[in-house]
């Protein structure tokens, strides 16, 4: 019975899904970064005898708060425009990503008309000179 279920349940100790030693991009220096902050600020919030004490450690968790929400910041976009650098051609966000950047250009191409007699321009002379008219 216990043969059965291994091979049915799942398990929770299963390995990961995410392939060895990958991990995601933006979350390698600014992590130590993080649990830099929040021990600063766990110690600020446990400082309550010494005023003088406690307001050095603000400042410091200020300091260390504005450096890390700063390197978040250059990390998600580095991240981003990673991300966008390296997908395929096919994927659809290139496009969007493109879009909202301002990178796209609107290129005009000249079609055939139609003249007065119902006839059609051949070539792209043709073509001007009608706009023209």
């Amino acid at each position: 019975m216990q043969s059965t279920c291994k091979k049915t349940f799942k398990h929770l100790n299963s390995p990961k899904t995410r392939a060895k030693g990958e991990s995601v991009p933006l979350w390698t220096d600014a992590l130590k970064m993080r649990k830099r902050t929040n021990a600063l600020r766990r110690r600020c919030q446990r400082t309550l005898n010494n005023e003088e004490l406690r307001e050095n450690g603000k400042n410091r968790y200020s300091e260390e708060k504005n450096k890390y929400e700063t390197a978040m910041r250059k990390a998600k976009i580095n991240s981003w425009n990673q991300y966008c650098d390296t997908t395929s051609p096919s994927n659809r966000w290139n496009e969007a990503f493109e879009l909202a950047s301002g990178k796209t250009r609107n290129i005009v191409t000249l079609s055939t008309l139609q003249k007065r007699d119902g006839s059609k321009t051949a070539n792209i002379i043709e073509t001007v000179m009608l706009m023209i008219e």
